[in-house]
Formats: structure tokens, C-alpha cells, sequence
């Protein structure tokens, strides 16, 4: 019962801390702007990039990344570390891939999908690769190159996000031959795919 009560709780932690606004932030202390009110009015990396200052909007990914990543890590730690496992051994239950792939996916939910912001969040795209890189780094470290090549070259930002999104479980099998943790990888990706369905229907680009 315990256990299920802190995952709860770990898991609206969770979703409130996705829907902290990196975009809103950045744009607002150093530009004193209101990202709703500049280009897409989508608070997302690639509005800020496009519509605001690309130093700004790279800064505004690193962040979007690293929330994410160091959320999982502080939690795979407090739940794990010697002294925990000695005097609550319980915790020990919700420290397992699973329970760390519900919340940081959890997380991305929260980016995309914000309560606090009447659900108008951003694409969740650089929330996503944090989330993937905790569990898959080489993987996702391969595919965000190749990403980023298609940026550059090819100017298909589209793209490049799908293969963001698509790719890593892919390019995973050739790391970790894990048919579970890759079906696990894949159905992250399909929930993101259909989460970013419903951002651009909102943008009016489907």
C-alpha cells in the first residue's frame, strides 16, 4: 500500500514538473516576452529558435533535456542508495525500469499536455530525448546526430523529429538485444507519435 502511495505521488511530481515551462521561462527573464504571443505562440524549442534567438532556443533544449534526465537519475538514486534500501526497503518495489520509464514518460505527458497551461504545451521533442537517453544513451546520442545532420543539410525539421521519436528503439537492438525492454521503447514512441498528433492538430499543421 505504501509503495503504491509514494509512486502516486511520484508520479503527479512528475507531471507537474513536465509542465514547468522551460519556453516560458527563458523567453520571459531574458526577453521579457509572452512566448504565447510570438510566432506559433507554442512554447516550444523550435518557436524560440525560429521567432525569438537561436542561442536562446538552444539553451531552451539543453534545459527541456536535462530536466528530465536528472529528474530520473535523483530518483533512480534516493530510491536505491544503501541507506534507503536498509531503512525502507519497501521503496525498493517502484525503483525497477518500469516504474522509471511510467514516470519520465510521465514527465514528457506533463511537457506536451500541461495542465497549468490549459494543455497548451510544447512538441515535448527535446523532453523526449532526455527521457530516451536516461534509458538508451548510445542509441539516442546516434539518432540525434543523424537528426541533427538532417537539420543542417537537409533543412527537414519535420523529419528529423520523427527520427527522433522512431528511431532509437531501432538503433537500440544493435546495443541491448532486449525484445521486452525494445517493445517497452517502441510503445513510448507510438505514445509520443500520437501526443505530437494532437499538438500540430492544435498548431493547424494536419
Amino acid at each position: 500500500m505504501i509503495p503504491t502511495l509514494i509512486f502516486i505521488g511520484l508520479l503527479i511530481i512528475s507531471y507537474f514538473l513536465g509542465c514547468f515551462s522551460t519556453a516560458k521561462l527563458l523567453t520571459k527573464s531574458y526577453k521579457s516576452m509572452n512566448i504565447y504571443k510570438v510566432g506559433t505562440g507554442h512554447p516550444d524549442t523550435q518557436n524560440i529558435y525560429n521567432n525569438i534567438d537561436k542561442t536562446l532556443g538552444i539553451f531552451t533544449g539543453i534545459f527541456d533535456i536535462a530536466k528530465v534526465f536528472f529528474f530520473l537519475h535523483i530518483i533512480k538514486f534516493l530510491l536505491t542508495n544503501d541507506y534507503m534500501i536498509t531503512n525502507f526497503p519497501y521503496l525498493e518495489e517502484i525503483s525497477s525500469q518500469n516504474h522509471l520509464l511510467i514516470l519520465g514518460f510521465t514527465m514528457v505527458i506533463g511537457h506536451c499536455l500541461p495542465l497549468t497551461h490549459r494543455f497548451k504545451g510544447g512538441r515535448g521533442i527535446f523532453t523526449y530525448i532526455g527521457f530516451v537517453f536516461f534509458f538508451a544513451p548510445q542509441p539516442m546520442i546516434i539518432v540525434a546526430f543523424l537528426a541533427l545532420i538532417v537539420i543542417v543539410f537537409f533543412k527537414q525539421i519535420r523529419f528529423a523529429q520523427y527520427m527522433i521519436v522512431l528511431l532509437p528503439p531501432f538503433v537500440n537492438f544493435f546495443f541491448v538485444r532486449d525484445s521486452i525492454f525494445l517493445g517497452k521503447l517502441f510503445i513510448a514512441a507510438i505514445l509520443m507519435g500520437i501526443m505530437n498528433y494532437f499538438v500540430s492538430k492544435k498548431l493547424g499543421e494536419i
